[in-house]
């Protein structure tokens, strides 16, 4: 069996209404389009990591880096803070009241990332936290080794997650959180920390570069400069948060007014129904409803993205490329044998 998935025939969302969506989007994807392409010259075998970034800074969904100590998954988060003028690179302990980041280890305190109670209020029998510079006040949020947090920690971050709120003392308070990134060096295995590990919708592997000549080469020229270089920040990339909060808004507009709303009885369905049943079968991630529902809109936001990067606006649909994104971005383990079967599902 062959899927067509060219554009006339396997539509999901109105081609019209994706390249209108694009076009009027253009500038803040424009940055994103740059920001890849900085980030991919300064970090070696990351591409993949690159592009999970984007996505979940375009999309608004919280991205988790997996692999071992060493492979740059804090540095990567850092340069994009940098680029967007949220982490002074060259001098990574000025704090930016917009950003958190913390190492979580068992010992953390929910204090020390949600703010410790004033001791002059709690004097007069007030309880008032100190909410300046921590996590619920951030627009982005980067915890290394999310999953070392204790049970209260992770069920705050849950609350994050899921509802993005901040649950203190029984109160329900907003918090201003429009990205959040996580990085741990194992997939957890419990299940209390496989609820916060399914709440990530992107997840991206990240392993050191392989010893042969051209990629370890590759590292140590680009690795070098990257440790040891002075860092330049592109001054026209301020303002990307606010694109992307506007982007978002749009989304919602348009699927509130019925205009961006996926067509059931679309043909695209029909591969994505075998990806789901591959991924099931091998064990590779459950797909829950909430899971698809985010592929779907994940799909999306690249499809938008590769419009405005390769500046081509005719025939937007949601296609092979878009597809590939659930092997490479939505299983919770990998098993490169059955992920080889999941691609060749698309292109066969």
């Amino acid at each position: 069996m062959r899927f067509n998935l060219s554009p006339k025939e396997a539509i999901m969302f109105d081609p019209a209404v994706l390249a209108n969506l694009a076009r009027a989007n253009k500038g803040g994807f424009g940055y994103l389009v740059r920001i890849e392409e900085i980030l991919n010259s300064r970090f070696a075998g990351l591409e993949d990591a690159v592009r999970a970034l984007v996505l979940s800074v375009a999309s608004g969904e919280p991205l988790l880096l997996i692999g071992p100590p060493g492979t740059a998954k804090s540095k990567l988060i850092r340069a994009f803070c940098g680029l967007i003028g949220l982490v002074q690179e060259n001098n990574l302990g000025a704090d930016h009241p917009d950003y958190f980041e913390y190492l979580l280890t068992p010992f953390t305190e929910p204090g020390e990332l949600f703010g410790f109670y004033n001791i002059a209020a709690a004097r007069d029998s007030r309880l008032e936290r100190e909410e300046r510079g921590m996590m619920q006040s951030a627009r982005v949020i980067y915890l290394d080794e999310v999953f070392n947090g204790s049970s209260a920690i992770l069920n705050s971050i849950l609350a994050f997650l899921n509802e993005r709120i901040f649950h203190d003392r029984g109160q329900r308070k907003p918090v201003k959180m429009e990205c959040l990134f996580a990085a741990t060096n194992q997939t957890p295995e419990t299940s209390d920390l496989r609820a916060v590990f399914d709440r990530f919708v992107l997840r991206c592997p990240i392993d050191n570069v392989e010893a042969h000549v051209k990629p370890l080469g590759n590292l140590v020229e680009v690795g070098w400069a990257e440790t040891f270089g002075s860092k330049q920040r592109p001054a026209e990339l301020s303002g990307l948060l606010e694109r992307m909060l506007a982007f978002r808004a749009s989304v919602a507009e348009l699927t509130t007014q019925g205009h961006l709303n996926p067509k059931a009885n679309a043909p695209f369905h029909s591969a994505l129904a075998q990806l789901v049943q591959h991924a099931r079968q091998y064990d590779l991630s459950q797909m829950s409803n909430r899971r698809v529902i985010k592929l779907i809109y994940i799909m999306l936001v690249h499809r938008i993205y590769e419009a405005v990067r390769q500046q081509d606006f005719d025939d937007i649909a949601l296609g092979e490329a878009e597809l590939q994104l659930l092997p490479r971005y939505f299983l919770d383990r990998i098993d490169e044998e059955a992920v080889q079967k999941m691609r060749r599902v698309v292109l066969r």
